[in-house]
């Protein structure tokens, strides 16, 4: 069920079992036969990966991911490369990187290639992935019906799910990893903010942004997560998730607004999952939790990142009006009524609920919140692009996720749908700087769910 991981992938290029060029070539094919996935793609790796195949074949040292390919959103600085953020607008701004951006060299340093820059909602400001600049991606469900991918980090999930590369880079500021790797049956995580450096990368919102990884499974991730952190520098063995026993687990239920309108389809996948994890031994404790509610409300009328949203683009929002996206364009401009005052409460809100959820944790000793991804499942592109329906269906996506980035947490999703079904994400949540703990946990979490789920 889906393709070879990271440290699989690596044993085998190793090994010289497979070539990387091969590899390559074959991530090529797929790429350029996806539809809307990407905004560019680098035919150039072709020939690095040859030169990879040639320096193992001689018996040289290199770092043991060389030559596997990832994506990356096109938020990203790569070196000589335009970012456009998914967007038309910053073609009359943006000029050919100089260096690649922080997150990028220590992933360049470990021998991975970058396929492509792949798409994403104009400049990350929507959960759904639409993008009516360089089509909309679809969903890896249910692709005759064409359903949105989720987003913001659209083409990074899909490109994933689709088999042309084991893992990606993205961004997260209220769910933008994490509800398109719930939309397409994959795991994406929100690291800690502040875990990683934001040099380089087009901002949304200075206070929320995470850069973090979507891959095929915890393991890929973790892998990004330990090479980005510098925990690891690529060569020798490959680090592994330290374990931990299911039965150690107490994990909390909020008993919160996370919980209400949620699909069948995503209800039955929740209540499933928590089943077998408390079949396996996990301690599941269902608690009252306004703090999870507080962070609701502040995403939904007190939001931080619209305001710094407008910031950044007012200036290019007067010149080239007509070039946005017209949906991100109404939400950016709804917010230039905010004041410099409110904003600032706004901030000490969010350290507030940053300190009363740490506190819960502390209280109820838990290990990590356990909750829907999405409440629902991917709906149809045409339904989420009428105008009537846009904002609501957007903020229902994005209500369970961004309650982490407002007590500026770390976070996971993985699949917890059977296979081939509609596509059904866990998230599983911790408090900022618990991201070491919130592997071991997801990791653990993975296996029991995935030995649950079936073929549809």
């Amino acid at each position: 069920m889906g393709q070879h991981n990271l440290r699989t992938l690596s044993k085998k290029i190793q090994n010289r079992e497979i070539k990387a060029e091969s590899l390559v070539s074959d991530a090529l094919d797929r790429a350029r036969q996806s539809q809307h996935v990407f905004t560019a793609i680098d035919e150039q790796i072709l020939d690095q990966a040859k030169l990879i195949d040639n320096n193992l074949d001689a018996g040289n040292s290199l770092p043991v991911l060389s030559g596997i390919p990832t994506t990356l959103k096109d938020l990203f600085d790569i070196q000589g490369q335009l970012t456009l953020a998914g967007s038309i607008v910053l073609k009359h701004y943006a000029k050919p990187a100089s260096s690649d951006c922080a997150v990028l060299k220590p992933l360049r340093k470990s021998g991975l290639l970058f396929l492509g820059r792949t798409n994403m909602s104009e400049f990350a400001f929507s959960g759904l992935g639409i993008n009516p600049h360089y089509g909309t991606p679809r969903s890896i469900w249910g692709r005759s019906e064409g359903r949105v991918p989720g987003g913001s980090s659209s083409g990074s999930a899909v490109s994933v799910a689709e088999e042309i590369t084991p893992i990606s880079m993205g961004t997260d500021t209220a769910g933008s990893c994490r509800i398109p790797a719930a939309f397409n049956s994959v795991v994406g995580v929100k690291p800690s903010y502040g875990r990683f450096s934001l040099q380089g990368i087009f901002p949304l919102s200075h206070s929320s942004d995470a850069p973090g990884p979507i891959g095929v499974d915890v393991d890929s991730c973790y892998i990004i997560d330990q090479i980005i952190s510098g925990d690891w520098d690529g060569y020798g063995e490959i680090p592994a998730i330290r374990s931990t026993k299911i039965s150690d687990l107490r994990l909390m239920v909020p008993d919160s607004a996370v919980l209400v309108d949620l699909d069948p389809e995503v209800e039955d996948c929740f209540d499933r999952a928590m089943r077998v994890l408390g079949d396996a031994g996990a301690y599941i404790q269902r608690y009252t939790a306004s703090v999870i509610d507080e962070c609701v409300d502040l995403f939904l009328n007190r939001a931080i990142a619209g305001y710094e949203a407008y910031v950044q683009h007012k200036d290019m929002m007067q010149s080239h009006a007509d070039e946005y996206d017209q949906s991100v364009l109404s939400r950016i401009s709804s917010y230039q009524e905010i004041t410099d005052s409110e904003q600032e409460a706004r901030y000490a809100a969010k350290r507030k609920l940053t300190r009363d959820f740490q506190n819960l944790m502390n209280k109820g000793r838990f290990d990590a919140m356990i909750s829907p991804t999405v409440s629902c499942i991917p709906p149809t592109i045409a339904h989420a692009s009428e105008q009537s329906y846009t904002r609501s269906v957007n903020l229902r996506c994005l209500r369970n996720t961004a309650i982490v980035n407002n007590f500026d947490g770390c976070s996971m999703s993985l699949p917890c749908n059977d296979y081939g079904a509609a596509p059904v994400g866990l998230m599983i949540s911790s408090i900022n700087g618990d991201d070491a703990r919130l592997y071991q946990i997801g990791f653990a979490v993975e296996s029991i769910l995935n030995q649950a789920r079936t073929v549809d």
